[in-house]
């Protein structure tokens, strides 16, 4: 069996992981003032940002002066809006002597309108462009100048009663987004064209829908569809979230997807289940696993793939550190020459740091074990150290990027299924609820595999951000009440 020299690479990471903490722990000594304790995900929510609107103060006020627009609105329009740039590099395209230096911007700006509590319409627009970049090209997933979002009418409310409609185009997440997200790290994102209704009586929530989407927002690719049922149940096991869901995807022959690989007609059901949760208060645990059966032309789907995440933290040191430990498997075609078809399909994930953050695979023929510690270095600082090790599933079939296409071809004379290894160091400072900055770096390290089927070369993720929400979530009937209520109070005490 081949082997990855794990213990240097361990070695390696301790002591960059000490040197970048002991730096980074100087830098924001004094503002260390007993910070609150990490909170890792929490069990059944949504990772991803479906709203612009945020609540909070607004400091000043300098920062953000369309703010002041609340006080002239009725109440029952509301504005939210974002800006996020982030610089990025890429050395070891293609795990070859290609680089490239980027810098991406993304602006998002949405109008909420809701006359009554059982009524709401949200238009969300986009504009998101790449610049300097050399290599990677000016389309999606990197630029998409100005197009629509987000347009979608909501009847019902999904806080009150138990049962609401919604229709238009909008952001699908769902679980832990490692099989529906809207993969919002990637700089134009993606949504679904949906007719959707969810039921939500104390203790379960229901979706149920149908969905078009390729990951281009512009337009849906016509006759990829995706039918599913995805649920929730908070009562079944104490501090814990229980999510049965079975999903259809259909295309004719024709449409050519990643997953259909051009062959024909795509029919596929999978079916699975998330269970997500807490234990003791330290403890933390996500589990997911999936299966797979339908066909693709001639072929029969016979897939699956599984989660496995476990997390302690350490509650009574400083900086509250939460160590964890995960695995995670998908198969692949074992006899490519066989009538049965065996490569998972991960179908539309949030698939940023997932597999890894260097975002180099995806959940399709791969086996990998990933260890990490997530800190609080300061009141405001976050601190991520992640080692990843990473295997096909199966040396017949390909390594697959993180948008589900093959990265490097399945290679029959190689002798490994071993990919690499990886080193992710990230930091987070945010600095209010409406500023946040980030930095990291991440090293892939390539293993026999890639060194036998490519030229070998390392790959480097480098990256900076910065992320502002410039518009606030409030209730503006309430602004323009305590508006009102000042000047009056200033009046009589004149």
């Amino acid at each position: 069996m081949d082997h990855a020299p794990v213990w240097r690479i361990l070695i390696f990471s301790a002591s960059l992981s000490t040197i970048f903490s002991a730096f980074l722990g100087t830098a924001v000594a004094q503002q260390f003032t007993n910070p609150e304790p990490y909170e890792p995900d929490t069990p059944g929510a949504s990772h991803a940002s479906t709203d612009l609107r945020i609540a909070g103060p607004n400091p000043d006020g300098w920062l953000y002066p369309i703010t002041q627009l609340d006080t002239l609105l009725p109440h029952w329009i509301q504005f939210g809006g974002q800006f996020r740039n982030r610089a990025e590099g890429q050395a070891g395209l293609g795990y070859a002597s290609v680089d490239d230096g980027y810098d991406l911007t993304q602006l998002r700006l949405g109008m909420y309108i809701q006359p009554t509590n059982w009524v709401k319409l949200v238009i969300v627009t986009q504009d998101a462009r790449a610049f300097f970049n050399h290599h990677v090209g000016n389309v999606p997933p990197y630029q998409n100048i100005w197009d629509i979002r987000e347009a979608y009418a909501q009847i019902g409310s999904s806080t009150e009663g138990w049962i609401d409609v919604l229709g238009g185009r909008e952001m699908l997440s769902f679980g832990d987004e490692l099989v529906i997200g809207p993969s919002d790290w990637r700089n134009q994102g993606r949504t679904f064209d949906t007719a959707r209704v969810d039921l939500h009586p104390t203790g379960v929530k229901i979706s149920i829908f149908a969905a078009s989407g390729d990951g281009v927002i512009d337009h849906h690719l016509e006759g990829n569809n995706l039918y599913g049922i995805y649920t929730g149940f908070s009562r079944i096991i104490r501090h814990a979230s229980v999510e049965p869901y079975l999903l259809w995807r259909v295309a004719p022959a024709g449409v050519h997807l990643s997953e259909d690989a051009g062959l024909g007609h795509f029919s596929e059901v999978t079916g699975g289940a998330r269970i997500a949760g807490t234990l003791a208060n330290n403890i933390d645990y996500d589990i997911e696993m999936n299966k797979q059966t339908g066909s693709l032309a001639h072929y029969t789907i016979d897939a699956w793939a599984g989660h496995w995440n476990a997390g302690y933290t350490f509650t009574n040191v400083r900086g509250q550190p939460r160590v964890f430990a995960e695995y995670n498997y998908a198969s692949g075609n074992k006899h490519p020459d066989s009538d049965t078809w065996g490569t998972h399909d991960q179908i539309y994930p949030s698939s940023h740091d997932k597999m890894s953050f260097a975002d180099q695979f995806s959940w399709k023929n791969i086996e990998e074990l990933r260890l990490g510690v997530d800190e609080k270095v300061a009141a405001k600082w976050t601190l991520t150290q992640a080692f990843e090790d990473v295997w096909l599933a199966t040396k017949n079939d390909a390594v697959f990027g993180d948008s589900g296409a093959i990265a490097v071809a399945a290679d029959p004379q190689a002798t490994s299924r071993h990919i690499g290894t990886e080193l992710d160091l990230i930091a987070e400072y945010k600095q209010n609820t409406h500023v946040v900055y980030g930095f990291g770096f991440a090293h892939l390290f390539t293993g026999q595999f890639l060194n036998e089927a490519t030229h070998g070369k390392d790959y480097n993720y480098p990256f900076a951000y910065c992320n502002l929400y410039f518009l606030r979530k409030e209730d503006l009937w309430l602004t323009l009440r305590i508006t009102i209520q000042r000047s009056v109070d200033e009046k009589l005490s004149v």
